[in-house]
């Protein structure tokens, strides 16, 4: 209650008559870790924000309209906690340096660079408007839980992948869809990503679709990206995931296999990376995870990396908890951009251990 009366005090500063109606909360992650780790000459000592799940504050807001009928909206921003700084910006760009695809964020210059949409939502599910996930962020098949240690997130995010719980997976000026019906997920998503120029015969649109499926301790489903590139000349990055997971009680398996081709828009330039991991509870409130990776470009010779992560979780209350865990990464000989550490030069590995804690509100 008292977050409510919080978020409509701040919109009130804004438009007080905008939501009169409406039923905003503010809601958020702040999570840190004190984190130790190398790569060749490279080292990392301090605080790491965002190991569990990224630090952010958001608003979301509903209003029922009748029949059924909602208004929603979402504006999320992310931060480093460490210092206060709000997240990597909106846009990204890619690049192709020695041979390798690159990703470079922007200054972290935007109002709400992590989510920002709004939609209508009903019996036939929601659609909504403006920057959102595309299906492939939220694949629930990695036993760290998308954690900045995990596996499947460093090397989809260092092979320039957008099946990603990470930026390159938050799609500007999109349209999206999400419904459930009997135990049956779908999104999907259409992205018209810059403005398009009328004399360029091409564009950048994006499309994004993910169905699961899940029925007690069985989840399984697929993911499928297609990405356009406004450049004359350039691929058309092609992208798809299967994967599942089983809750056997005593421990759950999750693993998920995933293909890109045309990495960054560059033709010949395809992937493919595998993941498999165990969730084992300890107690009432802990968990021990253990995941590992594999990830491996077909037309480049020893530019991959292979990754792998044992953590420990323990909830403290239901909105807090605490974190240790280890990763370590293994750059192939022609590469070193996989990794929390980067390296110095290819080859090197990347070793970070942390010790953390995650409150939600």
């Amino acid at each position: 209650m008292q977050k409510k009366l919080i978020a409509l005090a701040v919109a009130g500063l804004v438009s007080a008559p905008a939501f009169a109606q409406s039923n905003v909360t503010v809601y958020g992650v702040a999570d840190a870790g004190v984190a130790f780790g190398s790569a060749g000459a490279n080292d990392l000592r301090g605080v790491l924000s965002g190991v569990l799940s990224g630090s952010r504050v958001g608003f979301r807001g509903t209003e029922d309209l009748g029949n059924g009928l909602k208004a929603v909206f979402v504006l999320e921003q992310g931060f480093d906690i460490g210092n206060g700084v709000a997240s990597p910006g909106v846009s990204t760009k890619r690049k192709i340096v020695d041979g390798e695809d690159e990703i470079e964020y922007t200054d972290g210059d935007s109002v709400f660079s992590r989510q920002a949409y709004v939609g209508l939502s009903g019996a036939f599910g929601t659609v909504s408007l403006g920057r959102q996930y595309a299906p492939g962020f939220g694949q629930q098949y990695d036993a760290v839980a998308s954690a900045a240690v995990s596996p499947q997130s460093i090397l989809s995010s260092g092979a320039g992948m957008t099946i990603t719980p990470n930026s390159p997976a938050r799609w500007d000026n999109s349209v999206a869809y999400g419904g459930s019906f009997s135990g049956l997920s779908v999104k999907a998503i259409y992205a018209a990503r810059g403005t398009e120029v009328s004399t360029s015969p091409n564009d950048d649109d994006a499309y994004g679709l993910g169905v699961e499926y899940a029925n007690g301790p069985l989840k399984v489903g697929a993911v499928y990206h297609y990405l356009k590139s406004a450049t004359a000349g350039s691929a058309k990055q092609k992208e798809w995931l299967l994967g599942g997971s089983y809750n056997f009680g005593v421990v759950t398996l999750a693993a998920s296999y995933q293909d890109a081709k045309a990495v960054g828009n560059v033709k010949n330039a395809d992937a493919d990376l595998w993941q498999v991991g165990v969730i084992v509870p300890v107690g009432a409130a802990g968990n021990v995870h253990v995941a590992y990776g594999d990830v491996d470009f077909d037309n480049a010779s020893k530019a991959g990396a292979k990754s792998y992560t044992l953590a420990y979780t323990h909830a403290l209350s239901k909105r807090t908890t605490a974190y240790a865990g280890f990763n370590r990464t293994d750059n192939d000989n022609n590469t070193s951009k996989y990794g929390v550490v980067a390296g110095t030069k290819n080859g090197n590995n990347s070793d970070v251990y942390t010790v953390g804690l995650r409150h939600t509100f």
